[in-house]
């Protein structure tokens, strides 16, 4: 059963107002303009041919953005399907930790510095609060998975 609404259709019944929304920053905006492009004829087509029966098949090209549900959903569906086979029969908790826009500057000059330091902190932060008897007393494991707009 296909969607009732598309994030594409959304963002082009909107588009004007998504432009001049002082919300978005440039790398926001360039990933919605791939995502509102994306398997349309503005991106171009290519043709799919079968080598066995001949039969050919145009399709309009993909934006290929990570942020794209059309692109990427059944890479990110796989995924997580790998990650569940690999879980624990244990608890597992979400835990976000986020750095102030004010260090964005420096994620630009220094991004393995300032993310190595953001994942050793959270590990140790994590950790230090997982193995204390007062919190939890256990022994904790993190997956950590950077997500960034640049």
């Amino acid at each position: 059963m296909l969607p009732q609404y598309e994030l594409a259709g959304v963002l082009n019944a909107h588009w004007t107002e998504v432009q001049q929304s002082a919300k978005f920053n440039s790398w926001q905006l360039r990933t919605l303009h791939a995502v509102k492009r994306c398997r349309t004829a503005a991106l171009g087509t290519h043709v799919d041919g079968c080598t066995c029966c001949g039969h050919l098949r145009i399709s309009y090209n993909s934006c290929r953005n990570r942020h794209c549900p059309k692109c990427q959903g059944s890479r990110r569906e796989q995924w997580i399907q790998a990650r569940e086979h690999e879980l624990l029969p244990v608890p597992y908790f979400h835990v976000v930790f986020t750095l102030p826009d004010t260090l964005n500057h420096l994620c630009l000059h220094q991004p393995s510095a300032v993310y190595n330091l953001l994942f050793q902190t959270a590990w140790s932060v994590l950790n230090s609060f997982g193995s204390d008897i007062k919190w939890l007393g256990a022994q904790t494991g993190m997956i950590a998975i950077l997500h960034t707009w640049g």
